[in-house]
């Protein structure tokens, strides 16, 4: 699983939540030229940007990189609120980031976990690993040449 999965996933359940309802617009993987930065995913209420998200895969501590594009989004971008969320494969204690005053309501942290533990976990990886390094061969086959 790598980001880019995490991303999809968030994309499409966000778009499920929001329904088909033209005032919402959300972008993934946006370039924001005030920022200087990728966004995630940027949502928009009409033509204004509301929320920005960063995703991460079994991450435990916000990267330098990532903040410094979520507080660019809060301040140069105007959106409301800034979130980073890490797709965790277990659960395992987190140290909370340290916000200053301004940050305090605006900028949050989530963590997403399975929900699994001990064997249904291992069960989880084998499968995980089975579409990664495990990976078997396909049964195509490459036409001769004409």
């Amino acid at each position: 699983m790598k980001e880019a999965d995490v991303e999809c996933a968030a994309y499409f359940h966000i778009r499920r939540f929001l329904g088909e309802d033209p005032r919402w617009r959300v972008l993934a993987r946006r370039y924001v030229s005030r920022t200087g930065h990728y966004v995630d995913l940027l949502i928009f209420k009409g033509e204004r940007p509301t929320i920005a998200v960063e995703l991460k895969w079994g991450r435990k501590k916000i990267g330098r990189k990532d903040r410094k594009s979520l507080i660019g989004a809060l301040e140069k971008l105007g959106v409301n609120k800034a979130y980073w969320l890490s797709a965790l494969s277990s659960v395992s204690p987190r140290d909370p980031i340290v916000k200053d005053q301004k940050e305090k309501y605006v900028f949050h942290q989530l963590f997403i976990t399975p929900g699994l533990t001990g064997v249904s976990l291992e069960r989880w990886n084998q499968r995980r690993a089975r579409f990664r390094d495990e990976m078997r061969a396909g049964r195509g086959r490459r036409r001769a040449e004409d």
